[in-house]
């Protein structure tokens, strides 16, 4: 299937969950999150989620990296419309955030950050095939954040669902995930 079909059906798939189904694949996810190797991770790049399209409740992720490795910083974008870029901001005294005209909940000012090679970018989709591609929103920013990033940067796509055989028109420049974890497995590429 190609990418606008996938977007379209698991779009729908997620805003058909039930609020007790959406809780129960976020704790599942969490469980699967904490098995990620952290070992010489210095910060995670970290969306923030838009709980209305019940995009997985990343906070819940944030939470744990804070109680459980407080020495590695969180990092959260900020996207410019103009450009279909993202900038990093550290998650400090200083940040702020705010809900942006689309509904998703970014810095309004704060310190940017660069990350680098010893980061971790968790990254948003609606859908994903057994060969580490990803369907998102369609408006590429991550797909340019990604390719921006430096070599051993690590790709971790969080999907509340498995993955789809293939997405027929997934393309060369098109950045692979190297894992993507759902509530069931952790999936690596």
């Amino acid at each position: 299937m190609n990418k606008a079909g996938l977007r379209k059906i698991y779009l729908e798939k997620r805003l058909q969950l039930s609020e007790a189904e959406h809780q129960t694949l976020n704790q599942q996810l969490l469980q699967q999150f904490m098995q990620l190797d952290f070992g010489g991770i210095k910060a995670v790049h970290i969306f923030l989620p838009m709980l209305q399209y019940k995009e997985p409740d990343t906070r819940l992720l944030l939470n744990f990296l804070q109680k459980k490795h407080p020495q590695i910083k969180r990092v959260f974008p900020k996207a410019d419309f103009q450009h279909k870029t993202l900038t990093g901001f550290l998650d400090d005294a200083d940040l702020i955030i705010a809900e942006n005209k689309y509904g998703i909940p970014e810095p309004v000012s704060g310190n940017q950050f660069y990350i680098d090679k010893n980061s971790m970018v968790m990254v948003p989709l609606l859908a994903f095939d057994e060969q580490g591609n990803r369907v998102g929103y369609g408006g590429g920013f991550y797909d340019r954040f990604l390719a921006d990033c430096e070599a051993g940067t690590r790709f971790i796509g969080i999907s509340l669902f498995g993955p789809v055989f293939k997405i027929d028109d997934a393309a060369d420049f098109d950045v692979k995930l190297h894992q993507c974890i759902t509530p069931k497995k952790n999936w690596g590429f």
